[in-house]
């Protein structure tokens, strides 16, 4: 049977009622409906995440075939940990507004951003879409923060860890003075600890 304890713990029907998200919180009437409205959930070694246009959201999937590598972030699960998928963009806010998801296990959580096409964009595009990847990472850190003091509740007493991490296409150079530069700047906005890359090792 599926353990879903982790989902019960974000406490996300009483903690986001009443506060702009009652109409979806609405089609959540069992544990189970979690993973229709807004989760989806995989336990395999390896998996990996992408925005799909079709669905409205980022989803997982198990072939990347066909798959717009722009928007491919690549989960490696070794000791097969239950994962959830948690639909931020597009449905728990407007779209492109917020971060595109957020991965979940134990009691962790990886906020996500793809950003796709970089490798054709000039320097000055590809820095403005850091910025603007940066930018949804920090917002959305800060409306789940904001949401659970609202309720009273510190968000590290949910989660033990909170990381994010931004998405590119691989021919987009790693490690170089402007990524580093919005780490620095996002790391101390949020005290969050943000990475760039294209693969993220579950431990």
């Amino acid at each position: 049977m599926l353990d879903i304890s982790l989902l019960n713990k974000l406490s996300i029907k009483s903690v986001f009622v009443g506060q702009g998200f009652d109409a979806l919180l609405s089609q959540i009437r069992s544990e189970q409906d979690y993973l229709v409205a807004l989760f989806e959930t995989e336990k395999r070694g390896v998996i990996w995440i992408t925005d799909d246009v079709d669905a409205g959201h980022s989803i997982f999937v198990t072939d990347t075939k066909g798959v717009n590598k722009d928007k491919l972030l690549q989960i490696i699960n070794p000791n097969i940990k239950t994962l959830f998928l948690w639909h931020i963009d597009g449905v728990m806010f407007k779209k492109y507004s917020k971060c595109d998801c957020a991965l979940l296990h134990d009691r962790l959580m990886h906020l996500i951003e793809f950003k796709a096409n970089a490798k054709n964009d000039s320097d000055d595009s590809i820095q403005a879409n850091y910025e603007k990847a940066s930018e949804q990472l920090a917002l959305s850190f800060e409306k789940f923060e904001e949401v659970y003091k609202n309720h009273g509740q510190d968000i590290f007493s949910v989660f033990d860890d909170i990381d994010a991490m931004i998405v590119f296409d691989k021919t987009v150079p790693q490690d170089d003075a402007y990524q580093k530069n919005i780490i620095s700047k996002f790391s101390n906005r949020t005290l969050l600890k943000l990475s760039f890359g294209n693969e993220l090792k579950v431990e």
